[in-house]
């Protein structure tokens, strides 16, 4: 696998640095092409910090955002009001009630889980501590941040400590049980990932003498945060002596690997550019990067097979000290963000929408403020966009005049799916009455939402089965008449079917969708500049060959069957349980081509917890495959790769690495009969391009009830009966 993921790599970074390179550019081939929000953007209002005490006053203020076409209000649902009795006693009265006001209004109602503390950030008026009883649970140096300076901060619990995400657990699944009624206004999660709702560490802080434009402060000063530091260095160098090699240092024992003595030292003489500081700022981030994972990982749990929407965190701007040539992103790598590529894969891995703020400000770049506020949404919304991770943006302070139009240049320029204003009391006073902002608000933001619950409804809708050209496609289009979305435009997800994408777009009033095709990387294929035209209803779309136009069909693929392989082809379905949260199959049939690296993503099954994919294998018997994170992280039954035959199965990955396990039969908890049989299959003609070895020989009994790999890692066996739902 060492080539593929060496061209993988190039290719991602080749990839990315030609999208970033696009970034302002506008049209198509046709050029005709304008800026658009997505398919399914709205907008929506952020509530008030504290708790309601007028409740008259607020369905006012509601009544108002829902005749000017708000859709959602978005609230903090504080961890520290619900848990505060002690652990696993939650009271959600105040938030059902909130709940009952927004559903009574007609709006929708997106809660944020505020795992932090209120109090004491620019725009707090309220003070609302964690839940006290949380210091019972582990000791102030693993659950606290400590900078620089020494000073001790608890907005949020730190990322190191091993007790949140069983924390974080409960709370989620305790909102689940008591807001499932509540499933039909609720559209969105939003997950905090630490202080002001933000994943970022607490580098700016005032109580700890933080004042505008400062850089900030690192908080890896714990006891707890420097051995988290030391054992990643080992462990990434694998021995002192080596450590040494690679940072040029003469360190007798681990415990003098420290983070950065002095902060601004490390940026005045060099230090963040040197091996040391690479290493240290890239473990600072991955602490970051790891909590997203935990909290998204708890969050899909609990919440995916309840409400069935997306799920979101969001990225802070920290644009100020972008371009001191002293001190180059020094706010930025102070709170946490030193290589905003991986930080945004790391939201694709878990599946969650980002959102990113200061939308509405402008670069100014000088000293000493050195602030490149929209530079920073550009480059954030460029890898957002290049990755396909969904974007919703946010003001970072009241906007008015001219700050409108500024983020509507950003929320069209990169096709973003929402955008909430901060916040509600900068639209509608207490009474009711509008504010001047809202008008502002009104123009150049809700005019840009789309009718209906989200892209819903019953409107006109188009449905175009993409036949694989491009295997990454995007679709470029606008409804007839219309505003064009943004270059490159959606990448088409895979459909249910083999070897197509698929997407369905509303199209409004319009009688037909104007589209053109491409690969996200600015190849082309666009009816010769002509764009193609579809119909409402399902079409399916084959592209010719040589660069020649392609051809529309009526109806969706023929001769498939989207079900489990019931159909008259050879299919093979697949329940992937989820290891990889958004898990690729890389795959072939037997003696038949592999797909391009990294293979084709899986979609949700209709069971939580689960991936699904049915691939027909034409007239082979079997499918191989290996599963990967998209990311080149691989689960390749040790480069032997996974054998699936004809019909349903499910896989669950194994543990520590260890070679995962293959049952027949969808994951419903029935016992499957399938009589005895033996099927031998000879490696040496389906070698794969992921594998570093053939093997020849290996024997798969299907009347057996377990699989596993022998001391030899030749002899399968799989279990035939299907896994019991969590």
């Amino acid at each position: 696998m060492t080539l593929y993921r060496s061209l993988w790599n190039k290719g991602c970074l080749i990839l990315l640095s030609l999208v970033l390179s696009l970034t302002a550019f506008i049209g198509s081939p046709s050029n005709t092409a304008s800026a658009a929000v997505a398919d399914d953007f709205q907008a929506s209002v952020m509530g008030p910090l504290a708790k309601i005490n007028d409740w008259g006053a607020f369905k006012k203020q509601l009544q108002t955002l829902k005749s000017n076409g708000v859709y959602a209000i978005t609230t903090d649902v504080w961890w520290g009001y619900v848990e505060s009795a002690g652990d696993n006693q939650f009271d959600w009265s105040y938030y059902k009630t909130y709940a009952d006001a927004v559903k009574g209004a007609g709006l929708k109602w997106v809660p944020i889980i505020s795992t932090h503390k209120c109090g004491g950030n620019v725009g707090d008026d309220c003070n609302i501590p964690l839940p006290s009883w949380l210091s019972s649970k582990g000791s102030a140096d693993e659950m606290q941040f400590k900078d620089e300076s020494g000073y001790v901060n608890n907005e949020a619990l730190s990322p190191l400590w091993s007790g949140t995400g069983k924390q974080y657990d409960e709370l989620y699944a305790s909102l689940a049980k008591n807001f499932a009624g509540y499933k039909s206004i609720i559209p969105k999660i939003y997950l905090s990932g630490g202080p002001s709702g933000e994943l970022r560490y607490p580098s700016y802080y005032p109580a700890a003498g933080w004042s505008y434009p400062a850089r900030g402060k690192f908080q890896a000063y714990t006891e707890t945060a420097k051995n988290a530091f030391r054992t990643a260095m080992n462990e990434k160098y694998g021995s002192l002596d080596k450590i040494n090699a690679a940072w040029g240092t003469k360190l007798s024992s681990l415990s003098q690997i420290n983070p950065p003595s002095d902060g601004d030292e490390f940026y005045m003489n060099g230090g963040y550019n040197s091996a040391y500081g690479k290493d240290f700022l890239s473990w600072y981030q991955s602490v970051l990067e790891k909590h997203l994972g935990v909290i998204g990982a708890v969050a899909h749990k609990n919440f995916d097979s309840v409400f069935g929407v997306r799920i979101g965190a969001k990225i802070s701007g920290l644009h100020w000290q972008m371009n001191n040539p002293a001190m180059p992103h020094s706010t930025e790598h102070a709170g946490g963000y030193y290589d905003y590529n991986h930080l945004i894969q790391k939201f694709k891995d878990a599946d969650l929408d980002l959102t990113f703020t200061a939308l509405e400000m402008n670069d100014s770049g000088t000293a000493p403020n050195y602030s490149l506020p929209s530079t920073l949404v550009d480059t954030v919304s460029s890898i957002a966009n290049a990755k396909g991770v969904r974007l919703n943006g946010e003001n970072a302070l009241p906007t008015g005049g001219s700050g409108f139009q500024k983020i509507e240049e950003k929320i069209t320029k990169f096709g973003y799916h929402g955008f909430t204003l901060l916040r509600i009391n900068n639209l509608v006073n207490s009474d009711g009455s509008p504010t001047g902002e809202l008008s502002g608000f009104k123009q150049y933001i809700i005019s840009k939402a789309k009718p209906g619950d989200n892209g819903g409804g019953t409107g006109n809708k188009v449905t175009i089965y993409y036949k694989k050209g491009f295997n990454s496609p995007y679709i470029h289009y606008r409804p007839a008449g219309g505003s064009w979305t943004a270059v490159p435009g959606v990448k088409i997800q895979d459909a249910e079917i083999s070897g197509y994408a698929k997407i369905t777009v509303d199209i409004g009033s319009a009688s037909q969708l104007e589209a053109a095709f491409n690969d996200g990387n600015n190849n082309w294929d666009s009816n010769n500049t002509k764009n193609y035209s579809f119909s409402t209803g399902t079409s399916t779309y084959t592209p010719g060959n040589s660069g020649n136009a392609g051809t529309i069909t009526s109806g969706a693929p023929s001769g498939t069957n989207p079900g489990d392989g019931g159909g008259t082809t050879n299919q093979v379905t697949v329940y992937y349980k989820k290891g990889f949260n958004s898990p690729y199959i890389h795959y072939r049939p037997a003696g038949g081509n592999w797909t391009a690296v990294p293979g084709v993503k899986m979609q949700d099954a209709e069971i939580s917890g689960y991936a699904k994919i049915t691939i027909d294998i034409g007239s082979a018997s079997q499918l191989e495959a290996a599963f990967n994170d998209g990311n080149n992280n691989w689960d390749s039954n040790n480069t032997k790769n996974y054998i699936f035959s004809t019909g349903t199965s499910t896989y669950t990955p194994g543990s520590n690495g260890a070679a995962g396990s293959i049952r027949t039969g969808a994951p419903s908890g029935s016992v499957l009969s399938v009589g005895s049989s033996t099927y031998t299959t000879d490696l040496n003609e389906v070698a794969g391009p992921i594998q570093t070895e053939k093997l020849s020989g290996v024997s798969l009994n299907v009347s057996t009830s377990t699989y596993a790999p022998n001391s030899n890692g030749v002899d399968l066996t799989i279990q035939t009966e299907a896994p019991s739902l969590l």
